[in-house]
């Protein structure tokens, strides 16, 4: 059981690390290439690795151009404010960053105390 557990696992990893081209995200989102391209200058959210003139999109990028699509298509916002949702959730993931930093930083001086402590 635990095996296949790894190895679903790995299958999963795999298929996050997949890049897709302009015209897969195209027909996976349901809009034109030409969307994602005005998007993509839109949104600095949206950055697909480049090579040889080609835009190469991981899962990450297309979890982005889902929620701008959303929010765009089905709940009428604009480009501004879809820029300004998306920059809040942003700082918001930084805000959860420092945190954790900070939590980390706690535990390393209790334990750098501790170790102290002990000699």
């Amino acid at each position: 059981m635990k095996k296949n557990a790894c190895n679903n696992e790995i299958l999963y990893q795999e298929y996050k690390k997949k890049l897709y081209t302009i015209g897969e995200v195209a027909k996976i989102i349901g809009v034109e290439q030409s969307v994602l391209r005005f998007w993509e200058g839109k949104f600095g959210q949206i950055n697909p690795i480049k090579r040889r003139g080609r835009r190469l999109y991981d899962q990450n990028n297309i979890e982005i151009i889902k929620k701008i699509k959303y929010w765009l298509y089905d709940n009428g916002y604009t480009i501004k404010g879809v820029q300004q949702r998306l920059n809040m959730i942003n700082d918001k993931s930084l805000i959860d960053d420092k945190q954790t930093l900070l939590s980390l930083l706690s535990d390393i001086i209790k334990l750098r105390d501790f170790l102290l402590d002990k000699i």
